[in-house]
């Protein structure tokens, strides 16, 4: 059967953005490797990443503030500055309309014709960690340190739904269909059922005491399979354990290939054009870990009725890119280079090989995740966006 590539996204085509430890965000293509851009717009460290299905990109990052660039004009749209601490969580739905979460505890939501403020309210008692934005546009997830998730209407501003938890959800984020709804916590994923209610919980069988195992970043595959990346660079596959029932189980399915290369997963991210995967449809997304290390990958879906196995996966390409990545998102388009100024030559430190391994150097170890601030200092690699 002839492969079919997943609406809107060609095989390896796209462009992955990096936000880095030192206020950094660089572009690569997904289909080569090279880089795009690079610009350190933060005066600390990167935080958060979005893009929208149009190309626009924002960055979060603490020194309260959010970038704003057209990823399709390669120009800097401007700067947004309504929080009064860590901007840590960004999402866009649709063309119209964009959020932000900080550490405040405040939401807001912007109109993105004019970048004007719509609403802003105070998210959590304590500190926003992550917010998710329901496909529909309807509805948002938002999780706390105040080991609370909370659902709000956003077309009431009201919140709709509190769940309490004895963890601390890091992660939230819905399935391409916004069917379920999933949270990360370093030692558990848990998938709600939006219609019946249901909820799927995964806690590595083999983690506990002096082994337990971080699990650090997550992203829905299909509405009902979960890709896990883990502090050991793990991947993993869970799914539902199919007649689980109401309060259904969520099993390992299947490993992906080991690298010993491969340190903390901070971030995965899919393409952000294309729906649900249909037997034989392609879907490219993209793997970043603590070290800079950024690995893209190929989905081939089976049948509906089957779960995922290690044959389905494929790397495309590893690329080193020597930086300190803190979070990532995939656009699907193609980023304008011509209208950067100084379109510097890549040092180096960046090296890409398709479809091979690619080795660290000694001594690169993961980072802390909190990081409160850092000092910025320009990167020979940058390449600037040229100011709108």
């Amino acid at each position: 059967m002839k492969k079919k590539i997943a609406k809107g996204t060609s095989e390896g085509a796209g462009t992955v953005v990096l936000g880095t430890y030192d206020g950094a965000i660089i572009g690569l293509r997904a289909d080569t490797g090279a880089q795009i851009f690079g610009y350190a717009p933060h005066a600390g460290c990167v935080k958060a990443v979005s893009c929208s299905k149009s190309g626009r990109l924002a960055s979060g990052g603490s020194d309260h503030s959010v970038r704003l660039f057209d990823l399709a004009k390669g120009v800097e749209i401007g700067e947004l500055q309504e929080h009064d601490d860590t901007v840590c969580s960004l999402d866009f739905w649709g063309a119209s309309s964009f959020v932000t979460g900080g550490v405040d505890g405040q939401v807001c939501i912007w109109r993105c014709s004019d970048w004007e403020l719509l609403l802003k309210f105070r998210g959590h008692k304590s500190a926003l960690v992550d917010l998710a934005v329901h496909p529909s546009g309807r509805m948002m997830a938002s999780a706390g340190r105040d080991s609370s998730v909370r659902l709000w209407d956003l077309t009431r501003g009201t919140s709709a739904a509190l769940v309490s938890s004895e963890d601390v959800f890091e992660t939230i984020f819905w399935s391409p269909q916004g069917t379920r709804l999933a949270a990360l916590s370093p030692k558990l994923l848990q998938v709600v059922d939006a219609q019946s209610g249901a909820v799927g919980s995964y806690r590595d069988p083999n983690s506990g005491g002096f082994l337990r195992v971080t699990l650090s970043a997550a992203m829905f595959l299909r509405e009902g399979e979960v890709i896990l990346g883990d502090a050991k660079g793990v991947l993993r596959v869970v799914a539902f354990k199919k007649g689980a029932g109401e309060q259904g189980e969520l099993v390992e399915v299947c490993r992906l290939q080991d690298d010993e290369a491969r340190v903390r997963i901070k971030s995965l991210a899919r393409a952000s054009e294309g729906g649900e995967l249909k037997r034989g449809d392609s879907m490219t997304f993209a793997l970043g870990t603590s070290s800079g290390r950024v690995e893209i990958w190929r989905f081939t879906a089976p049948a509906p009725s089957n779960a995922a196995s290690a044959d389905h996966f494929r790397r495309l390409r590893v690329v080193d890119t020597a930086t300190r990545l803190t979070c990532m998102t995939f656009w699907h388009g193609d980023a304008h280079a011509a209208r950067l100024t100084n379109p510097l030559e890549i040092d180096d430190d960046m090296d890409f090989e398709e479809g091979e391994e690619e080795e660290l150097g000694e001594g690169d170890e993961e980072e802390e995740d909190d990081v409160a601030e850092a000092e910025v200092k320009e990167d020979p690699r940058l390449k600037k966006f040229r100011r709108k």
